[in-house]
């Protein structure tokens, strides 16, 4: 082999040698709807201190991230706050078949809350009422369903703010922008006063996650939803206001 050739092998192995080092050094890329994040996060501290494998959250709503998959964002994991679009994924072939899963089912509660929560929505006499935007977000549909069983929902229109997502909901609210709102349990604090919202006055908030079938990294993902299917993992999720499937 002359000079040349030796020199243009080198200069290959340079250019590769760094693609493949920082492909394998890559975190797993989870996707996660807003209402879970703050819970994945205190998981992913747990399974990286426990594997080493670095993850990287991409947060938003579940309608934002589900469209970003269907135009090829590289996620590995898509953790929703519905079912519906999990399956429409699995439908599509656009996941590893069998990967689909419930994580958690998620619960609504009206905050703040008074002495008298049932009828302060019944009453509905706000100036601002926060709640996700249905189209977008499991946790609007579900806040939606709530006021159309109340019979306000056509009283909304002048004081109903929409939030992209639960998290900007929670915003709306804690901010002062709208009096009150229908939000997710898991934010929740014991200093907050809400009333959880009775499960039989909106459909089940089925949260369900999909490992994707463009994933590179298929095997870390499967160990991934493994972690999260483990006794502790859930633990964690069952105490930060998530319910368990089969779980009144």
């Amino acid at each position: 082999m002359n000079k040349w050739a030796y020199r243009s092998m080198a200069l290959l192995c340079g250019l590769l040698l760094p693609w493949a080092a920082s492909s394998s050094a890559a975190p797993l890329r989870v996707s996660v709807a807003s209402n879970f994040a703050g819970t994945m996060r205190d998981l992913v501290s747990d399974y990286t201190l426990q594997s080493g494998t670095p993850v990287q959250l991409i947060i938003g709503s579940s309608g934002k991230l589900y469209a970003q998959i269907g135009q090829g964002a590289p996620f590995d994991l898509f953790f929703s706050a519905d079912a519906e679009r999990p399956a429409a994924l699995e439908a599509a072939q656009l996941i590893v078949p069998g990967s689909r899963t419930s994580y958690a089912y998620g619960e609504l509660v009206l905050w703040p809350a008074s002495d008298s929560p049932a009828q302060q929505l019944e009453t509905f006499n706000y100036r601002r009422f926060a709640i996700a935007n249905p189209r977008l977000a499991p946790y609007g549909r579900a806040a939606s369903a709530v006021l159309d069983r109340l019979s306000v929902l056509s009283n909304t229109e002048t004081t109903l703010v929409m939030g992209e997502n639960i998290a900007q909901t929670y915003q709306f609210i804690s901010s002062g922008n709208a009096d009150a709102g229908l939000v997710a349990r898991s934010q929740m604090t014991p200093e907050d006063h809400f009333w959880p919202i009775p499960s039989d006055w909106y459909p089940p908030i089925e949260q369900q996650a999909v490992i994707l079938r463009a994933s590179r990294k298929i095997d870390e993902a499967k160990k991934f939803m493994t972690f999260i299917k483990s006794d502790a993992a859930r633990a964690k999720i069952t105490a930060a206001g998530y319910r368990q499937a089969g779980a009144n």
